[in-house]
């Protein structure tokens, strides 16, 4: 089945093939040059548009109306802006997964903070507080018993043995 294409698209890809051609041509030669793949790709677009009035079959490739294919159509914006000479830099290759500066940012909330709340709530004014060190601050030798933290015991709830309500 042949693919009925608006000629006015037709002739605006044609135009933008030639001006892309133009603009590459009287360029600087020295700074900009078209490759002989991105010559041979304007010249295979413009005997596609000017055979079949579309560059393209494959209605997956881009919209069925357009004379250019959404793959094409990229690639001849790269090389007009390669021709006005502002053409895309490749990517640099970074520096991986290396720290960009200092030591690592805190990650979450230190859980002697909530303790130290929670006191402060049940003595009823602000009590001092001796300054508890976190658990990547402690000595290496302390033994995992000094590193844990206390185990409270929150009245409500179940309070019989037997798990039922009274």
């Amino acid at each position: 089945m042949v693919r009925k294409i608006d000629e006015k698209k037709t002739r605006r890809a044609l135009r933008r093939l030639e001006r892309a051609r133009k603009a590459a041509a009287d360029s600087d030669a020295a700074k900009i040059d078209l490759s002989e793949w991105e010559g041979e790709f304007l010249g295979s677009l413009e005997e596609r548009l000017e055979k079949f009035g579309s560059a393209f079959n494959d209605p997956d490739k881009g919209n069925t109306d357009e004379a250019l294919s959404a793959r094409q159509a990229l690639k001849l914006r790269e090389i007009e802006k390669k021709a006005k000479g502002k053409a895309r830099k490749p990517m640099s290759r970074g520096n991986g997964f290396k720290r960009k500066s200092g030591g690592p940012a805190p990650r979450g909330r230190d859980i002697y903070d909530d303790i130290a709340e929670d006191r402060e709530t049940e003595i009823g004014a602000a009590a001092p507080v001796a300054e508890t060190p976190g658990p990547d601050r402690l000595p290496p030798d302390t033994s995992p018993q000094q590193r844990r933290a206390g185990f409270r015991v929150i009245s409500g709830g179940n309070d019989t043995p037997d798990g039922s309500e009274s």
